[in-house]
């Protein structure tokens, strides 16, 4: 892991994510980049050149906003960090600036509860996990860093199509000498065990290199489940694949979903099942 983004709309919650990335890119030797994207300008004029100006002088403004935390953030951790400010939207161009800054991982912060629907620091982190291109590390309110040490993987398939979408999880083990624990869950079976054909599973293949155990659950309520599976097991940080079958509709298809999510107080990585 050498490079992390971090995206921020200068809030409480980003601030909050800002410092737990600043604390993994010290712990990692990795570079940080503070990313800003702020809406394009809507002006009653058809010169070219003036939008273009009062997107200059605003893009400096942020900058200038930015380069005050910079300083701030190398004084306390010491590590390197760049700042990019640009109009646009996050969840659109987060991939962009991935690949421009060669980014292992991005960092945003956990809004909470929200009673219009559960929503991730606004509709920006969920649409981030939705195209599935960006490895996600999101930080609930109030968490502060800790060195992973024990990372529960929940999932419910035991087979990974797509082999770049564990990397992350794979690099954050290596980097720290960590142990995944994989929480296999599902509900009761319906159908006779000698009715069902064995899964196809690759996970031992996956992490054969690294310290890993496995913990196989039945049970009714599968969210319920994966959240007493991180207190029992003490876990650093859960990881998921958002859209890897259902797991991640049993965290957010549910009314009180992320005051119960919140309350693991440990970071959600979420990976990037499109990963390239």
């Amino acid at each position: 892991m050498k490079n992390i983004i971090v995206p921020t709309d200068f809030s409480k919650n980003a601030a909050n994510a800002m410092h737990y990335a600043a604390a993994l890119a010290q712990a990692a030797k990795a570079r940080l980049v503070l990313y800003h994207a702020f809406p394009y300008p809507v002006i009653a004029t058809d010169v070219p050149i003036e939008i273009q100006q009062f997107i200059d002088e605003t893009t400096e403004t942020h900058v200038e906003k930015m380069l005050d935390i910079r300083h701030a953030l190398e004084k306390q951790y010491h590590i390197e960090i760049s700042c990019v400010a640009q109009a646009g939207s996050v969840a659109y161009h987060l991939q962009e600036i991935m690949e421009r800054e060669k980014g292992d991982l991005a960092v945003m912060g956990l809004r909470g509860a929200n009673q219009a629907g559960n929503i991730l620091m606004g509709s920006t982190t969920f649409e981030v996990m939705r195209q599935g291109k960006t490895p996600l590390l999101i930080v609930p309110q109030g968490v502060t860093y800790r060195t992973p040490q024990h990372i529960l993987f929940a999932c419910d398939d035991p087979y990974i199509s797509n082999e770049a979408t564990v990397r992350p999880l794979k690099d954050v083990v290596a980097q720290f000498n960590a142990e995944i624990e994989v929480y296999m869950v599902s509900e009761p079976e319906t159908a006779p065990a000698s009715d069902k054909k064995p899964r196809v599973s690759n996970l031992e293949r996956q992490f054969e290199k690294l310290r890993h155990v496995y913990t196989f659950e039945r049970a009714e309520g599968v969210r319920e489940s994966i959240l007493e599976g991180i207190r029992a097991s003490n876990a650093d940080m859960l990881a998921m694949i958002p859209r890897h079958r259902s797991i991640w509709q049993y965290l957010l298809g549910k009314s009180d979903t992320l005051s119960v999510a919140c309350q693991t107080t440990i970071p959600l990585l979420a990976l990037a099942e499109k990963a390239e």
